[in-house]
């Protein structure tokens, strides 16, 4: 039996917190199944805004992901929609440290404002086997609380030196990768649920990997301005703009039936 009561003081501590084994067999395939006919219609590594999709609905409303959000964030969780399937190839990407939340620079913006708890969640949903694919997530723990930790500082070099042809400046680089972050090693079925605005990284796979990443919070000013954020002034890689929400009010009847439904702003 999972329990999906997570450890609610450990994740604002640190950040995170990991659920091994919280999709079955049944989930995990369908999920898989979905993103490559998904990205097959796309021909794109990644597809925004899940919640054009109805066959992607079930996802969002899933109800183990909500009952444990409802245990960290209380019963009135709500989707923020910014969610998104991966589909990445062999070493694909680099190391590139981020955070998901609207004012990403630390201490500058709404998002850090202590007067009100920072409690926007990024749910990631891993579907692809650590023996094949080497998936999952490495992550700063402290860095959504604390702007110079030593491994702040690790990745602030590594950052910097990033378009450095110098041999032993890229060795260095390497090294310090293994320093910087904590790897989350994941199997399919496996859920990280995160913080928005605590930094981490993809850990490059070895073999096509494919994930889900949905967002949820509740109803404050930080989801107001993920909200915004995500749906009016979000680009994609390409510059263009996001996509806009189509079947807005089928979209709204489900969300409100599932009670996770959070008002979309007409401007920006």
């Amino acid at each position: 039996m999972i329990n999906y009561n997570v450890d609610k003081e450990f994740f604002f501590k640190y950040g995170y917190c990991v659920i091994k084994d919280f999709f079955n067999l049944e989930e995990i395939e369908n999920y898989t199944t979905l993103i490559e006919k998904l990205h097959a219609k796309k021909d794109t590594k990644c597809v925004i805004g899940l919640h054009n999709y109805k066959e992607c609905w079930n996802i969002i409303a899933n109800k183990n992901i909500l009952d444990s959000l409802k245990n960290l964030l209380g019963l009135e969780v709500r989707y923020l929609y910014g969610a998104v399937t991966r589909k990445e190839d062999k070493n694909e990407f680099p190391y590139a440290w981020h955070r998901d939340n609207v004012c990403r620079l630390f201490g500058i913006g709404p998002d850090w404002n202590e007067k009100e708890d920072y409690n926007v969640v990024r749910v990631g949903i891993y579907l692809s086997s650590q023996d094949i694919v080497k998936s999952g997530l490495n992550i700063i723990p402290f860095s959504h609380k604390k702007k110079y930790t030593f491994s702040n500082l690790l990745r602030l070099l590594h950052y910097k030196t990033k378009n450095s042809n110098n041999l032993f400046i890229k060795m260095i680089r390497r090294s310090l990768e293994q320093f910087i972050g904590i790897n989350i090693k994941t199997n399919p079925g496996d859920c990280v649920l995160f913080l928005a605005n605590l930094m981490h990284s993809g850990i490059p796979p070895m073999r096509a990997r494919h994930s889900i990443f949905l967002t949820y919070g509740i109803e404050n000013i930080h989801a107001e301005n993920y909200v915004n954020y995500w749906i009016k002034h979000r680009h994609l890689d390409n510059g263009e703009n996001n996509e806009p929400i189509n079947n807005v009010e089928d979209l709204k009847q489900f969300l409100k039936f599932n009670n996770i439904y959070y008002p979309i702003p007409k401007k920006e």
